[in-house]
C-alpha cells in the first residue's frame, strides 16, 4: 500500500544513487549553489556538495524551493521525455539482440496497455515504478527482529510459571535469543541481498518448532489450569512463533528479493551490471537507455522529495498519450490532492485536479482546450458518476473547464497551505 506520511523519511536522496541531483549540482553556477546553501561554498567537490545539501535538507527545508527550481529548469532534466517511450526504445533495442537477455520480459511487463489496467494492476505498477525503491528497502521488516521480540516477551512471562518443565523450556527460548543471528538482529536499512547462514536459520526454526510443540502439550494437558502458561498472552505468542519454524520464514532476504525482482529501478540496476559484462553487440545502446531510465526515475524521486509529494510518471502505455505525470499530496486533515497532467497526440493537454476528503467525497476539475475532447467527456459524465458511486466514492463536484481558467478557484485552493508532508511505501 502507498501511504502518505507526515515526515521526510524517504531515504531516496543518496549521494551515490540519485543521478538527477548530481546532474543539477554539476551544472549549477556558483551563484545558484549559493542560493541553495551558504555552506556549499566551503565544499570542494561534487560529493561534498551533495553531502552538505543532504545534511541541510534533513533539518531545514528552506532551501528546497530554490533547489526544486534548479531541478525543474535544468536543461537535461527538462528534456528527458516520457518514461514509457524510453522503455519502448529499450525493449525494441533488446529485441535486436539474437541472445535474449533475462531483463527483456521483465521490462515488457511494465508496458501494460491502458485497456488492461485494473485498480490492482495500477497500484502494482505505481508501487514498482522505481520511485519508491529505497523507501521500500528502508521499510523491509527483518523477521528475525520480530522473532526476537516475541521470544523476549514469552521468556519473561514463562519465567513466572510454577511448572518445572515450562521453566526449562523458557531457558531453551533464552538460548535461542542468545544465538546468532537472533541476538544481533536489527531493522537497519537493507539495500542488498545479505549472506545468511542457512544451516543456522534451519536449526533455529527446528528449535522453535520443538519448543512450541512441547508448550502446546502443556496447554492441552494442563497440570495447573491457573498457571501462567494458560494465559491469553502466552497462547498468542506461541501461535506467533509458528511463523518462524523454517529457514525460509526466518530469512530477511526473501523480503528483499520480492522487492528487487519486481521494482523497475532495481531491475535496471541489475540489468546494467549484466549488460556491462555481456558481449552483446547492442551493449552501448542498451546501456544508454538504461541510464536514461534511471535518470528519469531519479528525477521524479528528487522532485517528490523537494516538493513533499509523490511525483511519478503514468505507469501504463496508451497509444494516444505522448506524456503523462501524476502528483499526489496529502494535508494534515487527511485530504488528498491529485494532479494528473497528460499530453495527448490528438487532443493536446488534458489536466485533472482531484480532491478526496471525508474518506469518500470527491471534487474533480477537468481542464482542456479541445472542444471535441470536452464533448466526449460530457457524454460520459453520467457513466463516470455511476462508476464512482459504485466504487463508494461520492462525486460532490465535477467541472469541465478551459486550461486558461486554471486561475479560477480550484477544488483545493483553500487548503493548499496545509500541504506539507512526504510519503513512504509500506508493504
Amino acid at each position: 500500500m502507498i501511504n502518505l506520511v507526515s515526515n521526510k523519511q524517504l531515504d531516496i536522496i543518496l549521494t551515490n544513487t540519485n543521478k538527477a541531483l548530481s546532474e543539477v549540482i554539476k551544472n549549477a553556477t556558483p551563484l545558484e549553489l549559493k542560493s541553495i546553501s551558504q555552506d556549499i561554498s566551503k565544499s570542494k567537490d561534487l560529493k561534498s556538495i551533495i553531502n552538505t545539501l543532504l545534511k541541510q535538507t534533513a533539518n531545514d527545508s528552506s532551501s528546497d524551493k530554490a533547489l526544486l527550481n534548479l531541478v525543474k529548469n535544468n536543461p537535461t532534466l527538462k528534456n528527458l521525455g516520457a518514461i514509457s517511450d524510453t522503455l519502448k526504445d529499450l525493449v525494441s533495442t533488446l529485441k535486436n539482440d539474437k541472445k535474449m537477455l533475462p531483463i527483456q520480459n521483465k521490462l515488457k511487463s511494465f508496458l501494460v496497455d491502458i485497456k488492461d489496467v485494473s485498480p490492482s494492476i495500477l497500484k502494482q505498477k505505481i508501487d514498482n515504478s522505481g520511485l519508491f525503491l529505497e523507501s521500500k528497502l528502508k521499510n523491509v521488516q527483518n523477521p528475525q527482529v520480530e522473532l526476537k521480540n516475541i521470544l523476549e516477551s514469552l521468556t519473561k512471562t514463562l519465567d513466572k510459571s510454577k511448572i518445572f518443565n515450562v521453566t526449562v523450556l523458557s531457558e531453551k527460548l533464552s538460548d535461542i535469543l542468545n544465538s546468532q543471528p537472533i541476538k544481533g538482529a536489527s531493522n537497519r536499512a537493507l539495500v542488498q541481498i545479505l549472506q545468511e547462514n542457512q544451516n543456522q536459520l534451519q536449526e533455529i526454526g527446528k528449535s522453535i518448532k520443538d519448543v512450541v510443540k512441547r508448550l502446546q502439550v502443556h496447554q492441552e494437558n494442563p497440570i495447573n489450569k491457573t498457571d501462567i502458561i494458560n494465559s491469553k498472552d502466552v497462547i498468542t505468542n506461541i501461535n506467533k512463533l509458528l511463523q518462524f519454524t523454517s529457514k525460509e520464514q526466518l530469512s530477511t532476504n526473501n523480503n528483499i528479493k520480492e522487492i528487487i525482482n519486481h521494482d523497475l529501478k532495481a531491475i535496471l540496476n541489475k540489468a546494467s551490471d549484466e549488460i556491462t559484462k555481456s558481449d552483446s553487440p547492442n551493449r552501448q545502446e542498451v546501456l544508454k537507455y538504461i541510464d536514461k531510465l534511471a535518470l528519469q526515475i531519479d528525477y521524479n524521486q528528487l522532485v517528490s522529495h523537494l516538493s513533499n509529494a509523490s511525483s511519478l510518471f503514468v505507469p501504463f502505455s496508451w497509444e494516444q498519450m505522448k506524456e503523462g505525470h501524476i502528483n499526489i499530496h496529502k494535508d494534515s486533515q487527511k485530504r488528498f490532492y491529485v494532479d494528473i497532467d497528460l499530453k495527448l497526440k490528438e487532443y493536446g493537454e488534458l489536466n485533472l485536479k482531484l480532491t478526496m476528503y471525508d474518506k469518500n467525497q470527491l471534487n474533480l476539475h477537468i481542464y482542456s482546450n479541445s472542444s471535441s475532447l470536452k464533448e466526449m467527456v460530457k457524454d460520459k459524465l453520467s457513466s463516470l458518476r455511476s462508476s464512482l458511486i459504485e466504487s463508494n466514492i461520492t462525486p460532490r463536484e465535477i467541472r469541465l473547464l478551459d486550461i486558461k481558467e486554471k486561475k479560477a478557484p480550484s477544488p483545493y485552493d483553500v487548503s493548499n497551505e496545509n500541504i506539507n508532508i512526504g510519503f513512504e511505501v509500506k508493504g
